[in-house]
């Protein structure tokens, strides 16, 4: 009797979640505090534990390993709580079947977990990004290799001039790649403060940076902003932003077009900036736009660019907390959606 008191007060005063459970209808038979706050339900009956797996194989393959070996150590499945939270969970059970019962010792392990796949992930971009940009810097160097020699056997003047210019032209292209491996460099490593950012000006400064890059002739360009209180954000940050969308929008509009327009709509509360980027211009292929905000990809075959600048404002408006949305359809244009907090009151800056 005594021992008998002794487990269960250890089971119901564990530290860690435990339960016990039918292995054919998942019911809950039985469980202590600490599995009800992680599956997030009051203790009750009727429960069922294939109510909370999200992937149904895993749960059959759990129970077949559970038939088969008795015994299950350290299992990782991904589970639903209550509350429709995603939770990692690594499961421990015993399987007994006179009882038809399983009894299962479960750990959250949600932050490991993230943590896991976020450095996966970041292993996995790494990888990615050293193999472009080693491509993508070399490219241009061995443009300028060979033309480098042809203008060394090269007497016609008109043809020597041509070389000079293409050998200009893979100049130009490289540090737009340093410039946009500056830029990310830059958003991973510092936090400036947030100032008064006078978004007009920035507009301007930015049209003003790439107005003279492509033939502007025909080119409309409207621009409408709202902004009746102050917005305070990271300035360095933001011009990264407009950079990026209003060069894009002018190297990419359409010249078969009697009217090509860039469109620049900005409303700016206490609460936000919603920054509106539209465009006539040629369109993002269907087949290209789940991976548009990817590390080197270029929206259009004929793009001479890193294929890193949408990439480079997603990870800038993760930063800021912001968010970017894009609509588009080939031939017809483009249109961004970007939304910024207000950090009126100013956050603590961290490194």
């Amino acid at each position: 009797m005594k021992s008998e008191q002794r487990h269960g007060n250890l089971f119901d005063n564990s530290l860690v979640a435990m339960l016990r459970a039918d292995i054919i209808s998942g019911e809950i038979l039985e469980a202590n505090g600490k599995a009800w706050e992680l599956i997030g339900l009051a203790p009750g009956p009727g429960v069922s534990l294939t109510d909370f797996f999200i992937n149904d194989d895993q749960r059959v393959q759990v129970l077949a390993l559970l038939r088969d070996n008795r015994l299950v150590e350290n299992y990782e499945i991904e589970v639903r709580s209550s509350d429709e939270r995603s939770l990692w969970i690594s499961m421990s059970a015993c399987y007994y079947p006179v009882e038809g019962m399983i009894e299962c010792v479960l750990r959250d392990i949600t932050e490991t977990k993230q943590t896991l796949l976020e450095l996966q992930k970041v292993n996995f971009e790494l990888d990615n990004f050293v193999y472009h940009a080693s491509h993508d810097l070399r490219s241009p160097l061995r443009s300028i290799l060979g033309l480098i020699n042809l203008l060394r056997i090269e007497d016609n003047e008109k043809a020597k001039q041509n070389c000079v210019d293409m050998i200009e032209g893979s100049i130009k292209r490289l540090d737009n790649l340093v410039q946009d491996l500056l830029s990310m460099s830059r958003n991973n490593r510092v936090n400036d403060a947030h100032v008064e950012v006078n978004l007009m000006n920035e507009i301007n400064y930015s049209f003003a940076n790439f107005y003279h890059v492509s033939d502007t002739k025909n080119l409309e360009i409207v621009t409408k902003v709202r902004q009746p209180v102050i917005f305070k954000s990271d300035i360095t940050r933001i011009r990264i932003i407009l950079n990026n969308l209003i060069s894009n929008a002018i190297k990419y509009r359409s010249y078969e077009r009697e009217r090509s327009y860039i469109h620049i709509d900005v409303a700016v509360s206490e609460a936000e900036a919603v920054f509106v980027v539209d465009d006539n211009g040629e369109g993002i292929p269907a087949s290209k736009q789940a991976n548009i905000f990817d590390m080197f990809v270029r929206a259009s075959e004929s793009s001479e660019g890193s294929g890193l600048g949408l990439y480079i404002v997603k990870n800038v408006l993760e930063k800021l907390k912001g968010t970017i949305t894009m609509e588009s359809e080939e031939n017809v244009g483009t249109r961004f959606t970007v939304r910024l907090p207000n950090n009126l009151i100013e956050e603590p800056v961290i490194a």
